[in-house]
């Protein structure tokens, strides 16, 4: 099927790289943070994670990142080179300091960060888009994956040799990519988006340990929230989706070679690709355009739906049988995609709410979108960012408090993000120089480990 694509991509790039004791015997992913009171800096914006404007330049990132990944192979994909970097990303810091890392792939990831620099992100797909469909491949987008790891990888080098101002340029490169990706007109870009913005946050959180860093308080409180929008994707998901219908005519009757013409090749959408048998569309259809209830109240919901009767009583029961599908696919599409901008405790609750729809609709099973996983994904990174500025704030608090953490949330000075999980606070309990803080999971999920973050903020003099 070809939606199985964006269930294998989450899958695939969506792990999240972070420090988690996996000997905690909850099923939480339990990150220790070791940290030093640090106050705001002065200027506030002295740091920040994303390109400032005199930092841009004119010109399209997208060209730019695969021209590097073109340009450096030997970088990004040489099984040495992969090699390596894997046991660096696994190093502690302490020996990645001595390893002569700190130059790691000086000239390719140079490149990157010049892309990343530029102002006008154009992925200039969209013709092949609404020409191709849900057909469509984009083997770009998964070619920035190993220049996101590669960048992690100097994050990590520049993180142990206490060069902060570096560190900060390459978190800015890595988090403006994802934003970029989030320009792609699709949920898989979006997804890949993510992921990129996950693969900062390890480096981001060893960094906050470090004698000297600096307070990032502000710096993650100006980055955007959402970090990546799914508005691009709810477009081009529905360019892609809805051209399976491109040559279904609603205003006059299709004859039998037209109607063969459409149902061609469509068996794959349905069902599992080992086990389909040729000629399951045609059979389903020849089903029902028999079954005169069935066509009958099709076409009633096609005139509620705003087709005239008139029209519709010159069309073959097949015909209207497909233009009923495409109707149900148009109608529980929306009735999922008018959620997605929604804060994430909203769409949860209104997606739970969601009925099954009319059955059967071979369609709409077959072709929604799993918006549901990318809702997910999407507020899990703005969980974790948000949780790291509760523990920027905590540090503020500890340098203006004679290195105390505080009591009650209520009492750090600075605004605090509610969970976005939640729309709540987040959950805090304090025992001395230990703070604890932890996000809730959305629903059903209370027993993964992965979306149940819990950090334990130790607090050094």
């Amino acid at each position: 099927m070809y939606r199985t694509l964006l269930g294998c991509t989450a899958m695939a790039v969506l792990a999240l790289s972070c420090r988690a004791d996996s000997t905690s015997p909850a099923p939480e992913t339990l990150i220790r943070l070791n940290v030093r009171p640090a106050p705001a800096p002065k200027p506030a914006l002295r740091y920040q994670l994303l390109p400032e404007l005199r930092e841009k330049h004119p010109g399209n990132p997208i060209h730019n990142y695969i021209r590097c990944c073109v340009e450096q192979q030997g970088v990004f994909f040489d099984k040495e080179a992969l090699k390596r970097r894997d046991d660096l990303l696994v190093m502690p810091l302490e020996e990645l300091a001595v390893r002569g890392s700190q130059d790691y792939g000086r000239v390719a990831l140079s490149q990157a960060d010049q892309a990343a620099r530029l102002d006008n992100p154009d992925w200039q797909i969209s013709l092949k888009l609404k020409a191709e469909g849900i057909a469509l491949r984009i083997p770009d987008v998964q070619a920035l994956r190993p220049v996101a790891a590669a960048l992690k990888m100097r994050f990590r080098a520049e993180v142990a040799l206490g060069r902060f101002d570096e560190a900060i340029g390459t978190a800015k490169t890595l988090f403006a990519m994802s934003r970029h990706l989030g320009e792609h007109p699709t949920f898989v870009g979006h997804l890949v988006g993510i992921a990129v913005a996950d693969v900062a946050i390890g480096p981001l959180e060893e960094m906050l340990e470090q004698p000297g860093c600096p307070n990032l308080y502000w710096a993650l409180t100006n980055l955007p929230d959402p970090l990546i929008p799914l508005d691009r994707g709810v477009q081009g998901d529905r360019v892609g989706t809805f051209w399976i219908f491109r040559d279904l005519d609603h205003t006059s009757p299709m004859s039998a070679e037209q109607i063969e013409k459409f149902i061609a090749n469509k068996d794959e959408l349905f069902g599992d690709e080992k086990t389909h048998k040729p000629g399951t569309m045609r059979a389903w259809l020849d089903a029902r355009a028999r079954d005169e209830g069935t066509v009958r109240a099709a076409r009633r919901r096609l005139v509620e739906h705003g087709i005239p009767e008139q029209r519709l009583s010159r069309f073959p029961a097949a015909q209207v049988i497909l233009l009923d599908e495409e109707r149900e696919l148009e109608i529980r599409y929306d009735d999922t995609m008018k959620l997605v901008n929604l804060p994430a405790w909203q769409f949860e609750a209104l997606a739970a709410r969601r009925g099954p729809g009319r059955q059967p609709a071979l369609f709409a099973d077959a072709l929604m979108p799993a918006v549901d996983k990318v809702r997910r994904r999407q507020a899990r990174l703005d969980q974790r960012i948000a949780l790291l500025r509760h523990v920027e704030a905590l540090r503020l608090h500890a340098a203006e408090h004679d290195g105390r953490f505080p009591a009650t949330l209520s009492e750090v000075s600075v605004p605090l993000p509610d969970d976005p999980v939640t729309g709540k606070p987040f959950r805090y309990e304090v025992d001395g120089a230990t703070a604890h803080l932890r996000g809730s999971p959305p629903r059903d999920e209370e027993k993964n480990p992965d979306l149940n973050v819990h950090y334990q903020v130790i607090l050094r003099k």
